[in-house]
C-alpha cells in the first residue's frame, strides 16, 4: 500500500511539473501576443495621424489654390486688360505649379516617415515573436493618405 501511495504521489506530482510548464508557455504566448496587439493598435495611431496630417496639407493647398483662383476671377469682373490678365494667369499658375510642388514633397516626406516607423514596428515585433516561438508576418493594408494611396503593414500571427 505504501508503494502505491508513492507511486500515486509520484505520478501526481510529475503531472504538475508538466502543467507548470505548458501554463508558463501559454503565459509567454499571451503577452507576446498582447504585444503584437499593442503594436497594430500603435500603427494604426500612426497612419490615423498621417491621414490627419495628410488631409490637413491636402486643404491647405487647396485653400491657397482656391484663393489664387478668386484673384484671377477678380481681376477678369474688374476687366482688366488682355495683356494684365495674361501675366496674372501666368503669375497664378507659376505660384499653383510652387505650391503643389512643396505640398507633394511635404506629403512624400509625411507618407516615408509613416512607412519607416511603421516597417520599423512591424519587424522589431515579428522578431521579438519568433524568438518566443510565434510565427507573424506583415499583413499589408492599403490606406489613403491625403489624395494618395499606400500600403502600410500591421502584423498578422500565422503559427504557435
Amino acid at each position: 500500500m505504501k508503494k502505491l501511495i508513492v507511486a500515486l504521489f509520484s505520478v501526481m506530482a510529475l503531472f504538475m511539473f508538466m502543467g507548470t510548464g505548458a501554463f508558463a508557455a501559454e503565459s509567454t504566448n499571451d503577452e507576446i501576443l498582447h504585444k503584437i496587439e499593442e503594436t497594430n493598435v500603435k500603427i494604426e495611431e500612426e497612419i490615423q495621424s498621417a491621414q490627419e496630417d495628410g488631409e490637413n496639407l491636402l486643404a491647405k493647398l487647396s485653400l491657397e489654390t482656391a484663393k489664387l483662383d478668386a484673384k484671377l476671377e477678380e481681376a477678369r469682373q474688374d476687366g482688366e486688360s488682355e495683356a494684365e490678365l495674361a501675366e496674372l494667369e501666368n503669375e497664378v499658375k507659376t505660384k499653383k505649379a510652387e505650391l503643389t510642388s512643396k505640398y507633394n514633397e511635404e506629403l512624400d516626406e509625411l507618407i516615408g516617415d509613416l512607412i519607416e516607423k511603421t516597417n520599423k514596428m512591424t519587424a522589431d515585433m515579428i522578431e521579438e515573436a519568433a524568438e518566443e516561438g510565434i510565427e507573424a508576418e506583415c499583413s499589408w493594408v492599403y490606406v489613403q493618405i491625403a489624395d494618395r494611396w499606400v500600403w502600410v503593414d500591421p502584423i498578422q500571427v500565422v503559427g504557435p
